[in-house]
């Protein structure tokens, strides 16, 4: 019997097995470890076919998990205007005026990432995209995906206008003390304009996967979890384009997708389909479909996160709830029931509260392993903690967001939220102390570049990359280094049940791993976000490198 080895990586290895072990080598045959340990145990599987790799400096480590990323959805980053990352209304209309001189064909103004935090009252408003161009219709997603900016022409088009009713789970945004809408629509009222949205066919769909996954490999991605979401409920149209690349071999990463429920939706309708994609991709080792998405609430920055106290700058709001606490057990019943698990949005304590109401009515099978899971828990108390590890919950966390952000954290978090409640956001020692599990997700296309060492970095020190004076959010919830390389590894792949094969370097399990050029572990904390991901394995095969 052949034992050789096809390749032999030396270095520091990080293995993230439960006893965090450091080896200094690493042996794969066939896309699989055969031996991890020591640098002089490997010379027994060197043959003259073996490639061998000296990873002198930095460190190895196993590939890191998405934990939630719109991945389909990153047509909006190569067919529309980009707004991310740009800090004025000035710099947001001079991209989208860039935009239509460099596309003078385009028929619908459409695109992404605008922050709610960098206008003032009203919002952003119909006349600021008015004066750009009256002829064209407009309609812009929030970075956070949360609310829609559009102007006069797009509201014409969607038929909204004074007379237009308030949409449930929803806010058209009026002038005080007029009807007159302002042309910015939050939650469920984006759904008015989905006519206006330019549509998107399959071969769109294939073509932003394939550059998402050249991102996030580039991060050292090699699973990556979606819970798939669309105004225009155009989910055939995604998942063919899943198809289409996985029948042609193109998916490199393992894709875990999770069917959505809106609370509008019909849900017949809804766990037809999830059984239908669940069925159709139930043998593909890339992608799969085994989750229902649901949302609990909306987001700070929009009043529509449920609070159990008011929001500090409008008494008597606290928000509303996106589902009845009946109708989320009824859901999410069906849903374990059916045997897939549950992927909940809760921003807020009283969402949080009502997701694990659901969970600790639904979860009744003592011998079923549930992995139920809660993204984002922005607004968490105490008490969260405790029934989260009771129930199994993953904490499905955002690091990159785990700062104090100027235009969110100052313009919006902290008046809205007051100074107590914003000061204690985003829990991350306190969930990993108490031994629940977490993985690492970044919501792109909301956090663009989704670059993982400034994750890891935002973990350690709670401030934002290459500002050391920065006071860290949440005093004593950082996390030491190695419990940062768990919640990137082992995290993720335990939250989409691939921790039998992935998310650790042992004996048997799949080469998925990840060159760093710096060893993050004994570097100073400070300087984390510089290390680099230099090259990227799956299955024993180089993806991606830097060169």
């Amino acid at each position: 019997m052949d034992t050789g080895a096809e390749l032999i990586v030396y270095g520091k290895i990080y293995t993230a097995d439960r006893d965090r072990s450091i080896a200094e080598a690493m042996a794969i045959s066939a896309g699989r470890i055969i031996y991890v340990g020591a640098r002089e145990g490997a010379a027994d599987y060197i043959t003259d076919r073996t490639q061998v790799i000296d990873h002198e400096n930095g460190l190895v480590i196993p590939g890191i998990t998405e934990g939630h990323a719109h991945i389909s959805s990153t047509t909006e980053l190569l067919y529309g205007a980009h707004l991310s990352n740009l800090e004025t209304v000035d710099e947001y209309v001079d991209s989208i005026k860039q935009y239509i001189k460099e596309n003078p064909d385009e028929t619908v103004i459409s695109g992404c990432g605008y922050e709610n935090g960098v206008f003032g009252p009203p919002g952003p408003t119909a006349e600021i995209l008015d004066a750009i161009d009256t002829d064209k219709p407009m309609v812009f997603i929030s970075e956070d995906h949360h609310s829609f900016w559009a102007n006069s022409k797009a509201m014409e088009m969607a038929g909204i206008d004074e007379t237009t009713s308030e949409v449930e789970n929803g806010v058209i945004v009026r002038y005080p003390g007029t009807n007159k809408p302002t042309g910015w629509f939050k939650e469920m009222a984006g759904n008015l304009l989905d006519k206006i949205l330019p549509v998107m066919t399959p071969e769109h769909f294939a073509n932003a996967i394939l550059y998402y996954q050249d991102v996030a490999m580039s991060n050292g991605v090699t699973i990556a979890f979606e819970p798939m979401l669309d105004r225009k409920k155009n989910f055939a149209e995604r998942f063919a384009g899943y198809e289409k690349l996985n029948k042609e071999n193109k998916l490199k990463i393992s894709y875990r997708v999770a069917y959505t429920l809106e609370p509008m939706d019909d849900e017949n309708y809804v766990f037809s389909e999830l059984r239908k994609y669940h069925e159709k991709f139930k043998y593909s080792p890339k992608i799969q479909v085994n989750t229902l998405k649901i949302f609990a609430d909306g987001v700070v920055e929009g009043h529509t996160a449920l609070l159990r106290d008011d929001y500090a700058d409008a008494p008597g709001d606290k928000g509303e709830p996106m589902l009845s606490q009946d109708r989320m057990n009824s859901v999410v019943k069906r849903a374990l029931d059916s045997g897939f698990d549950i992927h909940a949005h809760a921003i807020g304590d009283a969402a949080i509260d009502e997701v694990l109401n659901a969970y600790e009515f639904c979860q009744t099978d003592p011998d079923r392993d549930y992995r139920d899971a809660i993204t984002h828990l922005q607004v968490m108390v105490p008490e969260h903690v405790e029934r989260m590890k009771k129930l199994g919950v993953v904490a499905v966390t955002n690091p990159y967001w785990h700062f104090r952000n100027s235009i969110y954290y100052d313009t919006l978090e902290k008046p809205f939220l007051g100074d107590d409640r914003a000061s204690k956001e985003y829990y991350m020692r306190s969930v990993t102390d108490a031994g629940i599990v977490a993985s690492c997700a970044s919501d792109f296309p909301v956090t663009v570049p989704p670059r993982t060492m400034d994750a890891l970095h935002i973990m350690v020190n709670r401030k934002q990359p290459g500002h050391p004076e920065m006071e860290e959010m949440g005093t004593g919830e950082t996390i030491d280094v190695q419990d940062g390389l768990q919640v990137l590894t082992y995290g993720g792949a335990y939250q989409n049940r691939l921790e039998e094969t992935k998310g650790s370097l042992e004996t048997g399990k799949d080469a998925d791993f990840v060159f760093l050029d710096r060893d993050v572990i004994t570097i100073a904390k400070e300087d984390i976000y510089k290390t680099k991901v230099t090259a990227t394995f799956i299955g024993g095969e180089k993806v991606w490198s830097i060169s």
